[in-house]
């Protein structure tokens, strides 16, 4: 018995030399955990997420808000759109807006009244709480009127909020300008899609005059995410509109 204690001694002694370096092996940065997720909206509202982390402090993230709630939640997002967006190395994050699919609130106050922007603040927050940085969002229909709410909110909100850097519009309307208006919009690099049957809305935002603003018509297209089915090349231009701006 004293003879296997003392070679167990021995062995243990030759695999930890003390004169070896203590390596830390703690990483500076730990990759978030992603699946369903819940987010705490600033006027206590919970929503439900799909989470699409990358593995990269610092890097970007798009968030992607769906069509009006409750008809449409964030399964109108395809998955083939948002595999495109990951494998960009870009985070992603798909809430379901108050009143729609698994979240709670009223569906009105998504896109009525002062409220529907502190939906975008809570995706904002969790991405700028787990490290990424440039955040990007895209909207179908009437989340660009959540979108364009938030950014100008985001402006003077503080330390609360960040600013986005870049926003897609997939079939804006009168409906976004409910609350606010696109000429009271900074420079801000903005992509619309739209059918042509859709067209004049996003055609008359050209007389805003933003250089940064790229406009994107598809004959027989549909409306805000249904383009993806009808017209597949949009996810395409939308990648390649995200790439020159996250």
């Amino acid at each position: 018995m004293t003879l296997v204690l003392f070679l167990l001694a021995c062995g243990e002694k030759e695999t930890h030399d003390d004169s070896s370096p203590i390596i830390d092996t703690e990483p500076d940065w730990i990759l978030p955990d992603g699946g369903v997720i819940e987010l705490i909206t600033i006027d206590g509202v919970t929503l439900v997420a799909d989470y699409y982390p990358v593995d990269e402090e610092g890097a970007a993230a798009v968030v992607l808000l769906h069509m009006i709630p409750p008809t449409w939640d964030r399964t109108s997002w395809p998955g083939e759109f948002i595999s495109a967006l990951n494998a960009e190395g870009w985070a992603v994050l798909v809430p379901d807006r108050r009143g729609a699919g698994d979240s709670g609130g009223q569906a009105q106050d998504a896109y009525l009244g002062p409220n529907g922007k502190y939906d975008a603040a809570a995706c904002m927050q969790r991405l700028a709480d787990d490290g990424y940085g440039s955040v990007a969002i895209v909207a179908g229909s009437n989340g660009t009127t959540t979108t364009l709410d938030y950014t100008l909110w985001s402006e003077t909100a503080g330390t609360a909020a960040a600013w986005p850097v870049a926003l897609g519009f997939m079939t804006g309307g009168t409906y976004t300008e409910a609350q606010n208006s696109m000429s009271d919009l900074g420079v801000i690099p903005m992509i619309f899609t739209y059918s042509t049957v859709e067209r004049a809305w996003s055609v008359a935002q050209q007389s805003l005059g933003h250089d940064e603003w790229v406009f994107h018509e598809y004959e027989g297209g549909a409306h805000g995410t249904q383009m993806f089915d009808a017209k597949p090349e949009v996810k395409d231009d939308l990648v390649a509109f995200l790439q020159d701006h996250l």
